[in-house]
């Protein structure tokens, strides 16, 4: 008996910004449920140090999401980090990021908010 695959639906989200002067774009998506099942971030010119940390980064946090790690957990690692760029953004909800990695943090806090959990 053979299974037939049925792709999964989410909603997404695209967002671009700037750090510091530097462009970048952010796209999210989010199962029916609301929780965040996917991060594409996108930062650097092609084959540059920043690029491959935003595509590590985004790997690495959407396959912890698939794995069922709650996204409040990135949040809490990624708040506060510090690194370049750093600075003014041209997000008018986040007006200051500390690094791409607290940018992606605060974005996720604002527009992913965790379910709360009922006992």
């Amino acid at each position: 008996m053979s299974e037939t695959f049925m792709p999964q639906r989410a909603a997404g989200v695209t967002r671009q910004f700037m750090i510091d002067g530097v462009p970048g774009r952010l796209m999210t998506a989010a199962a029916a449920s609301g929780a965040l099942t996917h991060v594409d971030l996108r930062m650097g010119k092609h084959g540059s140090t920043l690029a491959g940390l935003t595509d590590a980064l985004s790997t690495a946090i959407t396959t912890g999401l698939r794995g069922g790690t709650p996204t409040a957990v990135f949040v809490d690692e990624l708040r506060h980090t510090r690194y370049v760029p750093a600075g003014p953004t041209s997000d008018p909800d986040l007006p200051h990021a500390t690094s791409l990695g607290d940018y992606l943090a605060q974005h996720l806090r604002l527009n992913h908010p965790q379910p709360v959990e009922r006992p």
